[in-house]
């Protein structure tokens, strides 16, 4: 069996774990508004493997919300990887691939995980896929972090040039960002904009909770996001095959989790908690073959490939 190392790379953080060592290392996120991503992404894979002193490996698995969209980049991110891990082999596919291996055990039906985005990925076991949203912060990603959070803020903004009902949110935006005067104007110029705003969605998440009308149509937009995502792709793989709902926000006993449940349940739709994450789930990809339900799906840079 190959030593493998698994990333799993979004907006809020990349993770690495080895396959042969105990422990994950984690450093900042990227995002596609930092320049020249491939080597963002790499820099950042490149000092959590200094900082996590990993031996060599035999194979790396990615699995990123930045990944590159066209071979020619991903070949490129494919030889940096290699040459800084010593791997043979760099697999790169989108972060929606490697959750879906998590959440379902690396089997066909339908993931949806919630964290800054929304990635939501229905394959058959033909490995015939289909990804429904996941466009993004500025195109979609609807009811996942940002969008809660952007709306959140929006809300407090609203509330406070006079157009917009009062909400606790206007407190809780004032302690999570250091203060109210020029919100909008820091938040636009703050580093990482968009995973400083999807930051407040908890505060969101917890204002819902204690019963604040604004924080809970938010959080009811949300879940009925989350909902209509995952029964379009239920509808296209089957209606029996299973669908797991996974990631930060969606976890098990958040209200966002529950609110979901309901209108699956609403709808006869059934569901499970993921099996496991997105950093297991390249880890159990890159332990197995290539030849697998998601080969469509994965970019393959061998080290003979380059040469």
């Amino acid at each position: 069996m190959p030593t493998v190392l698994g990333v799993d790379g979004g907006q809020s953080g990349i993770r690495l774990k080895s396959s042969a060592q105990p422990g994950t290392v984690e450093v900042d996120g990227v995002s596609r508004l930092e320049g020249d991503t491939v080597r963002s992404v790499f820099n950042a894979i490149a000092s959590a493997w200094k900082h996590g002193h990993f031996a060599p490996v035999d194979r790396v698995v990615l699995g990123l919300t930045t990944s590159p969209a066209d071979a020619a980049s991903a070949s490129r991110l494919g030889a940096l990887i290699g040459a800084t891990t010593g791997a043979r082999e760099v697999w790169i596919a989108d972060d929606t691939v490697t959750s879906h291996a998590g959440a379902l055990s690396a089997e066909a039906g339908v993931s949806l995980i919630t964290g800054t985005g929304v990635g939501c990925l229905a394959l058959k076991d033909s490995g015939e896929s289909r990804v429904i949203d996941g466009h993004g912060y500025l195109l979609g990603d609807a009811g996942g972090g940002f969008w809660i959070g952007s709306r959140g803020v929006s809300a407090v903004l609203k509330q406070l040039d006079g157009r917009g009902e009062t909400t606790i949110l206007t407190e809780r935006a004032e302690n999570q960002f250091a203060g109210l005067n020029n919100l909008a104007a820091r938040l636009h110029s703050v580093h990482r904009p968009v995973n400083r705003i999807s930051q407040f969605a908890r505060d969101v998440l917890t204002a819902a909770v204690e019963g604040d009308a604004v924080a809970n149509a938010i959080v009811n937009d949300a879940a009925r996001e989350l909902f209509d995502t995952a029964r379009v792709g239920l509808h296209w793989v089957g209606q029996d095959a299973p669908l797991a709902l996974g990631g930060k926000l969606l976890g098990p006993n958040t209200v966002l989790f529950a609110r979901v449940v309901e209108l699956l349940a609403a709808d006869g739709l059934s569901f499970r908690p993921a099996d496991a994450s997105a950093l297991d789930g390249a880890l159990l990809l890159g332990e197995g073959e290539a030849d697998n339900i998601y080969r469509e799906l994965i970019h393959v840079w061998k080290e003979e490939s380059a040469s």
